[in-house]
């Protein structure tokens, strides 16, 4: 797979970003509730640069994020979710439909597969195998990560022109060279 100079750029960056908002991720110590912007740089990487973009925006921005910023112990599952929120997009973008009907399917897909399956997953087993079943606690997680969900797909769709303005067209350049 060769991979652009441009791109390589554009990947950093969004890592960049991702890390930078990772600071700013609230936590619920000992719960398993975060609340956090992340979603938003590894979601762009993914739909604008494709899936391994996006996964290495997800993978970077996580693994950076918890040495510069811990919040508690580095869970692997909660790292390959972060790259997962990436891969999604950018396979989803791939489908030929309207860009808000593939923003919606993108952040359904995430969610449930990376947030409600397996950052649930890896959490239980950290915080909750001991206490409480595995759908238990999923179903105590689905609020907070429901909102989660629709802040950071409401920031997306409100920013999306500007992005498909000023990102989409620099995506395509380093995507094709």
């Amino acid at each position: 797979m060769k991979i652009s100079t441009k791109k390589i750029a554009y990947i950093a960056l969004l890592a960049a970003v991702n890390v930078f908002l990772n600071a700013f991720t609230w936590t619920a110590d000992g719960l398993g509730y975060a609340i956090s912007l992340t979603y938003i740089p590894t979601f762009l990487a993914g739909f604008y640069f494709g899936p391994f973009a996006g996964f290495l925006v997800g993978l970077i921005g996580d693994v950076l994020g918890c040495i510069l910023w811990p919040k508690g112990a580095w869970i692997p599952l909660i790292t390959l979710a972060s790259a997962l929120m990436g891969v999604i997009p950018g396979f989803v973008r791939k489908i030929k439909l309207d860009r808000r009907i593939l923003l919606l399917i993108s952040y359904l897909a995430t969610y449930v597969i990376c947030s409600m399956f397996v950052n649930t997953l890896g959490l239980w087993l950290v915080y909750a195998a001991t206490k409480k079943t595995f759908w238990v606690y999923m179903i105590g997680r689905l609020p907070i990560q429901l909102t989660v969900m629709l802040i950071n797909s409401t920031i997306n769709l409100l920013t999306m022109p500007f992005f498909e303005r000023f990102l989409a067209p620099r995506a395509k350049s380093a995507n094709a060279a």
